[in-house]
């Protein structure tokens, strides 16, 4: 049987899992545990029975005795993946016999036949798929491949649909005889089961005839009818409604599930094709995270649901291991911390100088003429104070810890802590001038903080995620207690002593916060640890205790097991390993510059495309406004010519107003003289009367 694990890249899984310091926000926020992003795919039997994915050996397919050749149950593996899988694991390079289970079967009867009892052995295989992986190019013809067939299923649907449409008859009252077509005539007389043969005029009058029974069928019936009827006849109406609904809304979920079938992922990966006919039907693939297959239930207890669930705790043991070894070579290469009596010396050394500067600033007189009794009673005072403020940050390390399994660590804060409290006496001994000198400049410094925050970044990421492995909770750090027991189970036989010697050098408060030790400023330049000094430390305490002498003779013997003779040469295995690795990773370096690259291609085409169409856009604006711009200089010249008109017409009718104008003036003048020379000659003729 075999385990095929899916999991990100390095990198990704680095971004994901660890919140790495120079992460954004979104990111760091979003991050989940390693154990959910390694992934495996395994087969399901039923509902929720997994299992792993494999077979029987067969002596003729395979070849024989398994025991003594390793490539036999290779060759099952292989055999029976292709056939619930569709993989095909022949190119697989790196085989690694993960786990062995042995069942012993009791005597039995299988078929009529007696079978003795035995012992059957499981072998699970965790081999190297990332060799199936298909090239880019390969990739990509594998997805037109498969939009193609998409393609021919869907245009395949569609003719069946149209042509289910056309055997179904259009209703008597949508049809008009006269004024369809000679095809549609034959395809309505077809689906009515009639003779489709004949002239224009013939389709005609036979469709027109039919049409008329039609209506007088659907007539006679309507007149039958009653209202019950009518009632039974809406409802069944609706119901066939809400049948019609649902009929596409399923149609619409079968297309969207084929089209996922069918649209291949842009990043290339192996595809799963589940033989449906295997295990009576039941066989299916799923992919399933570690963290899933570690949280199996106690009903879970049929073999091959226990042979999954076995390798799940395996693997994670595994995974264990080797990020405490991880973790346990971190320890090894830190500094030993400075002792308790080293830090007092130096306290008391600042306060000799503290005191020196205060006697020279204040009058030393007084001081020296003081009594040894009031030097006593300042002693007692101190001492009480001492032990006050001792108390004091005994709450506050309660209260400290409290807080620590709420928030997220920041390595920054824990070292203005430590700080703190070295030299809490210190401060306490001071003036109140003095400690708010302490207070401003403990602003200062947490202001500065704050702004290193942003520049803090990830230097050894290796152990970072060695650490979060462990985290479950993300809440930022380890506690004591944890610490000492992943060291104990990392099979060094350590001794308590030394544990403790190892864990004083990162616990503070009884936690360990991990961030120190794989965070840093941009500033601080990346110290490269030695490995040669650790290598002498890693056995721990098993190089002290007495090996058997046969694992020594083994080992000797699998000194020379990479050299192989091949066509008369021998052969370094492990050289050519490293040299595949090597070119494989090239490979994937190429691949994925060749992808930046086509994508960058991609963005140009976009670009010139968004020029063009806006160079066609722009050059259509530019004729209208050309257009626009004739338009005008026409209208502007015959409103010219007009204007010109205009004003030679106002000049002659101004002359002529004139004219007029004078010839009335001089008839009103005649006028004024006749009337004048009536009034005088009245006045005469008064006179003379």
């Amino acid at each position: 049987q075999v385990m095929l694990m899916a999991s990100p890249s390095m990198e990704d899984l680095y971004h994901k899992s660890c919140a790495l310091a120079e992460d954004p926000q979104e990111l760091r926020d979003g991050f989940q545990h390693p154990a959910r992003l390694v992934k495996f795919l395994v087969g399901m039997k039923g509902k929720d029975e997994a299992m792993a994915i494999g077979g029987h050996w067969s002596p003729s397919l395979d070849g024989p005795d398994p025991e003594k050749d390793p490539s036999v149950l290779i060759k099952t593996a292989i055999r029976c993946c292709k056939a619930l899988t569709g993989i095909d694991l022949s190119v697989c390079t790196q085989w690694y016999r993960f786990a062995e289970i042995r069942y012993h079967r009791p005597e039995e009867t299988h078929k009529g036949r007696t079978v003795p009892a035995h012992v059957e052995t499981v072998v699970l295989f965790f081999p190297d798929v990332w060799h199936c992986l298909p090239t880019r190019s390969e990739w990509e013809t594998l997805s037109r491949g498969y939009k193609q067939q998409l393609v021919e299923k869907l245009q395949e649907e569609k003719d069946d649909g149209e042509a289910k449409e056309i055997s179904t008859p259009t209703h008597w009252s949508k049809l008009d005889p006269k004024t369809m077509k000679v095809n549609d005539l034959r395809k309505e007389l077809e689906s009515r089961t009639l003779s489709s043969k004949g002239l224009k005029s013939q389709l005609i009058a036979r469709l027109t005839k039919q049409l008329k029974v039609e209506e007088q069928k659907e007539e006679q019936k309507e007149l039958e009818k009653s209202e019950k009827e009518e009632e039974e006849e809406e409802d069944r109406k609706s119901e066939d409604d809400k049948e019609e609904e649902e009929r596409k809304r399923q149609e619409e979920l079968e297309r969207q599930r084929r089209e996922r079938r069918y649209i291949l992922p842009d990043e290339p990966a192996i595809i799963v094709h589940p033989n449906w006919a295997a295990k009576s039907g039941k066989f299916d693939c799923s992919i399933m995270s570690l963290s899933v297959l570690l949280d199996y239930r106690l009903e879970d207890n049929k073999e091959h649901s226990f042979e999954v669930s076995l390798f799940a705790e395996l693997f994670n043991e595994m995974l264990q291991r080797d990020f405490g070894v991880r973790i346990y070579k971190a320890l090894i290469s830190l500094p030993e911390r400075e002792d308790k009596k080293d830090k007092k010396s130096k306290k008391d050394e600042r306060k000799e100088k503290k005191e020196e500067k205060d006697d020279e600033t204040d009058d030393p007189k007084p001081k020296r003429r003081k009594s040894g009794d009031d030097k006593d009673k300042k002693e007692e005072r101190d001492e009480k104070k001492r032990e006050d403020k001792r108390k004091d940050d005994s709450k506050d390390e309660e209260e400290t810890e409290d807080d620590n399994n709420q928030e997220e660590y920041d390595p920054m804060e824990a070292e203005e802590a430590e700080d703190e409290d070295e030299d809490r006496e210190e401060e306490e001994m001071n003036k109140r001038e003095d400690r708010r000198e302490g207070n401003k400049h403990c602003k200062e410094r947490a202001s500065k903080d704050k702004k290193d925050k942003t520049q803090m970044v990830t230097v050894n990421r290796d152990l970072l995620m060695a650490f979060v492995y462990f985290d479950q909770s993300h809440c930022g750090y380890l506690l004591e207690k944890d610490m000492e027991e992943i060291l104990y189970t990392l099979g060094l036989h350590l001794s308590r002593a030394q544990v403790k010697k190892l864990l004083n050098k990162v616990v503070l408060r009884e936690s360990c916060f991990y961030r120190r030790l794989t965070d840093t400023s941009k500033d601080e330049e990346n110290q490269e640890e030695s490995e040669e000094l650790q290598e002498d430390m890693l056995g721990g305490n098993r190089l002290l205790l007495p090996s058997p002498a046969v694992k020594q003779e083994c080992k000797a013997v699998e000194e020379n097991v990479g050299l192989i003779v091949y066509n008369g040469a021998m052969v370094d295995v492990g050289s050519l390993l490293q040299k595949l690795e090597k070119s494989e990773r090239v490979r994937a370096e190429i691949e994925q510059k060749l992808q930046l690259l086509e994508e960058k291609t991609d963005e140009d085409e976009k670009t010139i495309l968004q020029l063009e169409n806006s160079n066609k856009s722009l050059s259509a604006e530019l004729k209208e406004v050309k257009k626009d711009l004739g338009q005008l200089q026409e209208n502007l010249k015959t409103s010219d010519d007009k204007k010109l008109q205009f004003e030679g017409q106002l000049n002659k009718t101004i002359k002529n107003l004139a004219t007029v104008m004078d010839e009335i003036q001089s008839v009103l003048k005649q006028d004024i003289v006749k009337n004048e020379d009536k009034d005088q000659k009245s006045k005469e003729n008064g006179a003379n009367v």
